[in-house]
């Protein structure tokens, strides 16, 4: 896989895992109000905490022998990485926010 493709794959794998937590939050199970700005501020901190994790993977993952396996194990492991990752800043920008 090239570094093109593997950096679409992430990219766009933490996307459409932003827009999936975006689609459940809150129990609309809608993309209504996607484009306000306090729902593109949330959907911006999902999607840097899955950016971060989904990287992080693939780098902790890059010297292993390249194969399907890999690229699954690295899908998984980021997206589960960049979850805790984005809920971590969410947590800690509240705190911010309460204790300013």
């Amino acid at each position: 896989m090239t570094e093109q493709m593997r950096t679409a794959l992430l990219l766009g794998t933490a996307l459409l895992l932003s827009l999936f937590l975006y689609y459940i939050d809150e129990g609309r199970y809608s993309l209504e109000g996607l484009f306000t700005a306090g729902n593109g501020i949330a959907m911006s901190i999902y999607l840097v905490g899955l950016v971060g994790g989904l990287f992080g993977a693939a780098w902790l993952l890059e010297k292993r022998h390249p194969s399907p396996m890999r690229t699954v194990l690295v899908l998984v492991l980021g997206a589960v990485l960049g979850l805790g990752l984005g809920l971590l800043l969410i947590i800690g920008l509240g705190a911010l926010q309460h204790f300013s």
